[in-house]
């Protein structure tokens, strides 16, 4: 019994000033938070207000940037020069033959699909620069499905702001509208969608001036993720550079000015009027009066056009004081209870210590030698104080760190189990999808090619039976329908060849070295026909597709032997060297070279820049370089000058270190 007291002696010594000490430090650190709280809240509301305008200006930018880009790709697709071409040549392509119809069709395509890709964009055109609509396709057809309009429902734009502003800007540049509710034949149409549109003009390759392209895009999607940005009490608004509200709670405020009526923000929030006049103020923030309400608030300005810094809108989101401060009421209820809670346990606890700290120590004790680490939270006396409690709850809390990172190490393994269910089943679908493309290319070529045989043979019979009754005149155009279907079968066979490469072939150990010495051997008599030498050395052993990889040298290597200058002999000189995760190679010549501007075409399918009287080709040889190049996770390059010569550059994945 002596020891027993001497226990609860020190115990009560050591557990009742900590009481004490408790108390006390709560009331005063609740007293301090009270005296601040309500500035704290405001700055913490203020600070939120801005990290989601901050947010919204970046998902806005974004998608500005996102249409701007949509624009310049379809502005830089083959079809438009084609149509050009085909236009001022009479009707028919000089290029490829192909006829005025036919680029425009192919055109249509390219619009419909990018309509498919992009949901948010409504409609795309081709107008010329008369102002009348040249091609246009649209989300207006039965039950919104795209439709490409018909000639008489094309519309005449001549006097349209969006077409005179484009006209004005050079090659690459982006008009971009003010946000507005989208119009049909000057109506508005229903339901209501907010468009802003962007344009660019299209030139000829002779600078003249076609007209302009121009894709109206759907921002309402792009609103709902913007207010999505916003806490659910918050309120969001959107204006225009006037202050006219294009988004608001109300609908009935929302485009008001599209309907003759003014709903702007000044109404409702006059402090605004330092941001719409001063165009180098891009963000406002504080507290004021909103619709006569004390909030916190913070709008931004958000410049969308690079080329009219005047083209912006205005974020506004704001809080109420008494939804802010809600909060502080919840927190002093909470706090006010738990002191309660805390002067009630360490009362109760004082008492049960001081009586029984020994044999808690005890049980514990016995309870981790019995159960070890399978001990539960509800085995420990987790609520007791002073070191036995410190200790108990040391331990639960390692324990349940434990059980935590067993339940994430658990759903990462289904997580990663998921991922490869997903990747196999996608693996299986691209390499069926693979198959029937190929499938598609063998018979679509398959069947080009048989009635350009049936051409041919009825072009010789002709030949062979009409040749004496014919003039010159004749036998000149039978010649050239002989060359024209040659080309088209060379063509053809490029086209299917393109589609075969990489297919069914296999990853197999390459030594460079050799593959480069067997295509010199093929190509010795080009070689020595022009008086050409071809040098490399120490050209690395690599794994990958050796009959690709054969094509793509024999390619280069023919093309510096093929594009040489006059009276200069035509030297390649063939290296590589080691990269961090591949070998990049290199192929230089002597040649005549390529203009920079053609760097980026050259590499696409059917691309020549030389007429077939000056090189012979079919302008698919380097699209098959790209093609092996990224069959093996590689880039291909290359630098230039005229009348100086080339080096291709393009990096090979060593697979053989995977």
């Amino acid at each position: 019994m002596p020891i027993l007291g001497k226990r609860k002696s020190i115990t009560r010594r050591i557990l009742l000033p900590l009481v004490v000490l408790i108390v006390l430090s709560n009331a005063v650190i609740i007293s301090i938070i009270i005296g601040q709280l309500d500035e704290q809240l405001l700055d913490a509301t203020e600070q939120d207000l801005i990290n989601e305008s901050e947010l919204q200006a970046v998902q806005f930018r974004a998608n500005i940037l996102e249409l701007s880009r949509d624009l310049r790709f379809v502005t830089g697709t083959p079809p438009i020069q084609g149509l050009i071409r085909a236009e001022r040549n009479g009707g028919a392509d000089p290029l490829d033959g192909s006829s005025e119809q036919a680029w425009v069709e192919r055109l249509g395509v390219i619009f419909t699909e990018m309509l498919k890709a992009k949901p948010q964009n409504v409609q795309i055109r081709l107008i010329r620069a008369n102002g009348l609509e040249f091609l246009r396709v649209d989300r207006y057809g039965p039950n919104g499905d795209i439709r490409l309009v018909p000639l008489n429902g094309l519309q005449d734009k001549s006097g349209s702001k969006y077409l005179s502003e484009s006209l004005k800007l050079g090659a690459g540049d982006v008009y971009l509208s003010d946000i507005e509710l989208n119009r049909e034949f000057g109506k508005i149409s229903l339901p209501i969608q907010p468009v802003i549109r962007a344009a660019t003009p299209v030139y000829t390759s002779d600078g003249g001036l076609f007209g302009i392209v121009i894709i109206n895009h759907n921002l309402q999607a792009t609103f709902d993720a913007l207010k999505s940005l916003a806490g659910v009490d918050h309120q969001f608004v959107i204006t225009n550079r006037a202050g006219e509200y294009i988004v608001h709670s109300d609908p009935e405020r929302s485009f008001a000015f599209e309907y003759g009526r003014s709903s702007n923000i000044l109404e409702d929030f006059p402090t605004a009027q330092n941001l719409l006049t001063n165009a180098q103020l891009e963000v406002l923030n504080g507290k004021g009066k909103f619709n006569g309400q004390e909030t916190v608030f913070s709008m931004r300005s958000i410049a969308y056009n690079p080329a009219d810094k005047t083209d912006r809108i205005i974020l506004a989101t704001s809080h109420g004081f008494q939804d802010a401060l809600v909060l502080k009421n919840k927190m002093l209820s909470k706090i006010y209870l738990f002191l309660i809670f805390v002067l009630l346990m360490s009362g109760v606890l004082a008492i049960y210590v001081s009586r029984r700290i020994a044999g808690p120590i005890v049980a514990m004790h016995n309870t981790l030698n019995n159960n070890g680490l399978a001990t539960e939270s509800g085995d420990l006396p987790i609520h007791d104080g002073g070191e036995l409690g410190e200790l108990a709850r040391a331990f639960d809390n390692l324990l349940g760190e434990l059980s935590q990172k067993q339940k994430l190490l658990a759903a990462e393994v289904n997580e990663r189990k998921a991922a490869e269910l997903e990747l196999r089943m996608n693996n299986q679908k691209l390499s069926a999808a693979y198959k029937e493309l190929e499938q598609f290319t063998y018979i679509a070529s398959h069947d080009l090619q048989e009635p350009l045989r049936t051409v041919q043979s009825l072009v010789e019979l002709f030949e062979e039976n009409y040749r004496d009754k014919m003039d010159e005149q004749g036998l000149t155009f039978l010649g050239f329908i002989n060359e024209s279907t040659a080309r088209m079968t060379e063509l053809i066979r490029g086209l299917l060849d393109y589609g075969r490469l990489g297919g069914e072939s296999e990853v197999s150990e390459v030594n460079c070295q050799e593959l480069v010495a067997a295509v010199c051997v093929d190509l010795t008599q080009r070689i020595n026909d022009v008086s050409g030498t071809v040098e490399y050395k120490d050209l690395p052993v690599i794994c990958g597709k050796k009959t690709e990889l054969r094509l793509l040298f024999q390619n280069l290597v023919s093309n510096g032997l093929k594009f040489s200058r006059v009276g200069v002999p035509p030297k390649i000189a063939i290296s590589a060297e080691r990269r961090k995760d591949c070998w990049q190679f290199s192929v230089s010549d002597n040649g005549i070279g390529i203009e920079p501007e053609h760097f980026q075409h050259i590499f696409m399918i059917f691309q020549r820049l030389h007429g077939r009287d000056e090189f012979e080709g079919s302008g698919i040889g380097l699209a098959h370089c790209k093609k092996v190049v990224e069959l093996h996770g590689g880039e291909i390059w290359l630098e230039s000058e005229p009348n100086v010569g080339t080096v291709f550059y393009f990096t090979l994945r060593d697979n053989c270190d995977e």
